[in-house]
């Protein structure tokens, strides 16, 4: 059957010319290439977004009687020290089901306040606030119509503070800032709803003592796929946080609806 063999091998490489394609016997001989995918490839996206947060709660510096805050969402045009302007933006560097996340929140805020005590006094404070989130997450879950990923990181807060309490014949000035860091746990999930609509969630939990006491926050928004680069949505959100050191005390928390911009590249 050799004969066989090299006299069909011959054959072909003789009239190969002559056929389709001009398959030849060396041809017929390899097997197919494989064809390569990008699942390695990393992918980026960044998100700039306005989150209209109205902030309540107490605060103090340097020992003073806490002030109660408020300031709802619907002032917070009023409340924001536009002079530097709000910065919030997230970004996420992914490749297959791991991915990197970071979450920047520059915002100054003024509100008035009152302290309860023995003397009522009313409050001005203004602050400067920076909430960098950060860490990175495992994609447990991934169909055709939802992803479930699971995430660890840290969340630093950055809180300068000037508080001026005022009553009946006191005016008191004070100022500090604290800088520290939540270690944080938690998830994140979408849910696809068809034609280019989805759900899309976050919890995560944290503080646990090594900064605050406790940190914590909730988002949920719905999202628009405008097209492969572009997603839209909107939702609200709600982040609370409890740090009380050395007679500097933040106990707030931040909530109000979210509008922004995915853009992914």
């Amino acid at each position: 059957m050799v004969w066989l063999r090299r006299y069909t091998f011959g054959l072909l490489a003789a009239i190969g010319p002559f056929l389709p394609g001009q398959v030849l016997a060396a041809d017929i001989a390899q097997p197919p290439p494989v064809e390569t995918t990008a699942e390695n490839d990393w992918t980026f996206s960044a998100t700039p977004y306005l989150w209209l947060a109205g902030l309540n709660g107490q605060v103090g510096v340097r020992g003073q009687p806490p002030t109660d805050v408020d300031v709802d969402f619907s002032q917070i045009f009023d409340a924001i020290d536009w002079f530097p302007p709000p910065i919030m933006i997230v970004g996420e560097a992914r490749n297959g089901r791991f991915a990197l996340f970071t979450d920047f929140i520059y915002l100054g805020l003024e509100a008035d306040g009152s302290s309860s005590g023995v003397v009522p006094l009313s409050a001005d404070v203004e602050m400067n606030t920076v909430v960098w989130t950060f860490g990175a997450s495992y994609r447990v879950v991934e169909n055709d119509s939802t992803t479930l990923d699971l995430l660890a990181g840290g969340r630093l807060w950055y809180v300068d503070m000037d508080v001026t309490l005022t009553g009946p014949a006191i005016v008191r000035q004070d100022s500090g800032s604290k800088t520290w860091v939540d270690p944080i746990v938690g998830m994140a999930g979408t849910v696809a709803l068809g034609n280019g609509f989805g759900l899309h969630a976050e919890a995560d939990i944290g503080g646990f003592g090594v900064g605050a006491d406790l940190d914590w926050q909730a988002l949920g928004t719905l999202q628009y796929r405008y097209n492969d680069s572009v997603t839209l949505e909107a939702g609200y959100r709600y982040l609370d946080v409890d740090y009380d050191n050395d007679g500097f005390v933040f106990d707030v928390a931040m909530h109000g609806p979210i509008i922004g911009a995915s853009f992914r590249f």
